[in-house]
């Protein structure tokens, strides 16, 4: 039988697939905790999760006309999440391992053509980085290679910390579609991930 909060709770998720902000507010206070906690388990990076929590809602708020078929939030609610995080996660898969091939290319056990290879990827990987506006160049090299946070990119390039995000996210989207066009050296990067993960 259906207890006291679950009934409230449906009611908030009516109220908010109606557009009731305050609804919707109730529900993001209940639930912001624990998804940050998750968020923050799995990306390891306070300001990040924060972002990708903050995703999530946004997600939820503009899609809320669908929460009124939604008959347990919770699990709901993590099924978006898991979209949000594994998204966040593919889109960084080859910008943050880098680093890593650059490294792996000057490995002697690698073969000439496994390095003739990497060296295509990195190169296709700086393509799409030039191919970028010149401001999102730069705010997506000081995120990426500097390791500057979006409040030092703000106060570094003199812009808003929210436009730091945009650049970046805008970035992301650019740079994955132009390095899906090689399907090969996706299939590498994913082999050396998996090397990476396994040792």
């Amino acid at each position: 039988m259906p207890n006291n909060h679950t009934n409230n709770e449906l009611l908030l998720l009516k109220q908010t697939a109606a557009g009731d902000e305050k609804a919707f507010q109730l529900l993001f206070i209940s639930y912001w905790d624990k998804l940050y906690a998750n968020a923050l388990h799995l990306i390891k990076s306070p300001e990040t999760a924060r972002d990708l929590t903050q995703e999530v809602f946004i997600k939820i708020w503009l899609k809320r006309e669908k929460l009124s078929a939604v008959l347990l939030f919770e699990p709901w609610l993590y099924r978006v999440a898991k979209n949000v995080f594994i998204d966040h996660l593919r889109k960084q898969l080859v910008l943050d391992s880098l680093h890593d091939i650059q490294s792996i290319e000057d490995n002697e056990e690698q073969s000439p053509q496994r390095k003739l290879e990497l060296n295509e990827l990195i190169m296709q990987v700086n393509s799409a980085i030039a191919s970028l506006p010149a401001q999102m160049q730069a705010a997506f090299r000081l995120s990426r290679f500097h390791g500057l946070t979006h409040e030092q990119i703000a106060q570094r390039m003199n812009i808003s910390k929210v436009t730091s995000q945009n650049y970046i996210a805008r970035s992301l989207v650019v740079i994955r579609k132009y390095l899906m066009q090689f399907l090969t050296s996706w299939t590498i990067v994913f082999m050396l991930l998996a090397e990476k993960f396994l040792k």
